[in-house]
């Protein structure tokens, strides 16, 4: 194909786009994410650990990844009591090489149930926090500290470590 004069120019321009978007785009499987971690609720039952699992979308040229993720708690109790979670979470992270310190918020809802004669309550909020994740090749680990600001009586620091494959 031969572009000649002012339209060869931008002919070119185009053919030069488009090679090199076809070439270094991402495919669109790299953007997706799953993974699944361990959680430490501190305030629940007096402290509780669960685990978790989660999926979600990397964002293309961007350090913005969203999230959504379900946890259950193993707490120390007699009976059958429970404490179970789902959130929405949305991250931003400093565009690093290996090791990417991101900011992460969002809403989060925690159902609890004491067992002790009185109904499970479902309580809703948002969540603010900081975390850490090192990897390379579309995998890598984590760790991540939030706060959630939900109704008494879990509103509390839940400390998460896991892994991430994708984005």
């Amino acid at each position: 194909m031969k572009f000649s004069g002012s339209h060869g120019r931008a002919g070119r321009l185009a053919a030069w786009t488009v090679a090199l978007a076809l070439v270094g785009a991402p495919s669109a499987s790299a953007q997706l994410l799953y993974g699944g971690h361990l959680a430490h609720a501190t305030d629940a039952f007096g402290g509780t650990t669960g685990v978790g699992a989660r999926v979600g979308l990397g964002l293309p040229a961007l350090p913005i990844q969203l999230l959504a993720g379900v946890e259950y708690y193993f707490p120390g109790c007699s009976g059958a009591c429970g404490f179970q979670g789902l959130s929405v979470d949305g991250n931003v992270s400093l565009p690093f090489p290996f090791l990417a310190p991101y900011a992460t918020g969002g809403w989060v809802l925690r159902r609890y149930d004491p067992h002790d004669e009185v109904e499970a309550e479902t309580f809703s909020g948002v969540h603010l926090g900081v975390g850490i994740g090192a990897g390379i090749a579309g995998a890598r680990v984590f760790g991540e500290a939030r706060y959630e600001f939900v109704e008494a009586p879990e509103r509390q620091l839940v400390l998460r470590a896991g892994f991430i494959i994708g984005g």
